[in-house]
């Protein structure tokens, strides 16, 4: 351990020990200041990282009923017991058959040739190839298997400021590439659903799957070059020659011709994609159900597509219990009053939907400083951006595809699980990270506020 890990470890305890003696305070009751307490605790313990996550997990877990947070240990496993765990764990699946087969690889070496002529057309075939792949495939995974691409490319520069300089470029756009894929459909992130799920339990509403991809599409298409000029104005990278990107392409060695489980796997994802888009009009369909029975159909051993060892060794288990961790703070903020806290404290606002958004991203983009877990945000300001957007006379559906959108694009500090991947490799700094990302949010915000009110309107929303 190193001096970060023990700090880490003293403040969290010193959280702990001070909000078990804090009295009922301004309209908080015992149990929602310590919530609060541990969702803070929860939060440095995430940060300063003295422990594995999966361990951070259960130890928090194991506290809640302990500290008088949770009631019982089974309101503690709330989180658990959500169906958002089993869709994370069915992408991981489907994350798995995509990158053990050469489909990932094979769609980027297709644009390269088309668009990879220099350093800058090259990162936006990357950029472009994320983006794609992340709309359908969660993003954890999706981050992971290109920055191994972008690192086996890094390894073509000779000079070492070269490939230090175009480092820092790539292991900063492929996050924020990923990040912008996110949130193009319901099942890019899991943060999506969890918008769902909280819109549904508070009001009874869904968003159907092609009135998202409306959404959500047309903003990803706008802000995937913005984000690439951006990265590319503030980290200029070393420039390649194109024997560079051939000897890359040639390293990647990749089959000529479709393999039969590349054709396979691409057949059952067309089937997944249409059941999801036929959810928008027949209710009975589950996008999560679909999913999870997709992951299961592409491990059938006769069809060689994924082995299930494959599967199961591709889980991961810190992300998956995070979540459910995430999920279970969540809960107990609405059960011990700290979402109608917060609800008392936003202002009653009666303002045009433009405004009324951007207020909304802007708030929930400044929260992420300082909750910068995504998926915890959205749960703990479901209840106050509905009534927000109650209070305005705006659609609560609008606000929580705001939720939804500003927490894929947690890309402002590198300490989102997504872009904690290629802050670990040391290639750039936080302060890269902030200089770069926080233009894109401001851009983000402006078009968030347009095209929403926009698709709103055309749905009837406003």
């Amino acid at each position: 351990m190193n001096p970060r890990h023990y700090f880490g470890i003293a403040l969290t305890a010193a959280i702990l020990i001070v909000m078990s003696f804090i009295p009922e305070t301004g309209g908080l009751s015992v149990s929602g200041i310590r919530t609060i307490g541990m969702l803070l605790a929860f939060l440095v313990m995430l940060i300063t990282a003295p422990f594995r996550v999966l361990h951070i997990c259960f130890f928090f877990l194991g506290l809640m009923p302990v500290l008088g947070v949770a009631p019982t240990f089974g309101a503690a496993l709330s989180g658990v017991a959500n169906p958002v765990i089993l869709f994370v764990i069915a992408s991981f699946g489907i994350s798995a058959a995509f990158t053990t087969l050469p489909l990932s690889r094979r769609i980027l070496v297709a644009l390269l040739r088309r668009f990879g002529k220099n350093i800058k057309l090259m990162l936006l075939a990357l950029m472009t190839t994320i983006v794609i792949l992340s709309g359908f495939v969660s993003s954890v995974p999706t981050c992971a298997v290109f920055m191994g691409i972008a690192l086996s490319f890094l390894e073509l520069y000779e000079n070492p400021e070269d490939k230090k300089r175009s480092g820092r470029t790539f292991m900063i756009a492929v996050p924020v590439a990923t990040m912008i894929g996110a949130f193009m459909t319901p099942i890019g992130s899991t943060i999506n659903l969890l918008a769902l799920n909280e819109l549904y339990i508070h009001t009874g509403l869904t968003i159907p799957f092609v009135q998202w991809m409306a959404a959500g599409v047309p903003i990803s298409i706008v802000t995937l070059p913005v984000a690439w000029w951006i990265i590319l104005k503030v980290h200029k990278p070393a420039e390649i020659s194109e024997d560079m990107v051939k000897n890359f392409i040639e390293k990647l060695e990749i089959p000529k011709k479709m393999t039969r489980p590349e054709i396979i796997a691409l057949i059952i994802t067309g089937i997944m994609m249409s059941l999801w888009i036929a959810s928008s009009w027949v209710s009975g369909i589950n996008i999560m159900v679909v999913t999870l029975l997709g992951a299961c159909v592409l491990c059938i051993p006769r069809l060689k597509v994924l082995k299930f060892d494959t599967f199961a060794s591709s889980i991961g288990w810190d992300s998956v219990f995070l979540i459910a961790t995430v999920i279970s703070l969540g809960n107990l903020m609405v059960l011990n009053g700290v979402s109608d806290f917060i609800v008392s404290a936003l202002p009653v606002l009666s303002v045009p939907t433009p405004i009324l958004i951007a207020f909304a991203a802007a708030l929930f983009f400044a929260l992420l400083v300082f909750i910068p877990v995504a998926p915890s945000l959205v749960v703990i300001m479901s209840a106050p951006l509905i009534a927000l957007a109650v209070g305005a006379g705006s659609s609560p559906v609008l606000m929580m595809l705001v939720a939804a959108i500003a927490g894929c694009a947690c890309f402002l500090l590198p300490l989102d699980t997504v872009p904690l991947l290629t802050y670990s490799k040391g290639y750039y700094s936080i302060k890269d990270m902030f200089i770069s990302s926080l233009p894109i949010q401001i851009f983000m915000i402006i078009i968030m506020a347009l095209w929403l009110t926009v698709i709103g309107g055309v749905f009837g929303l406003i």
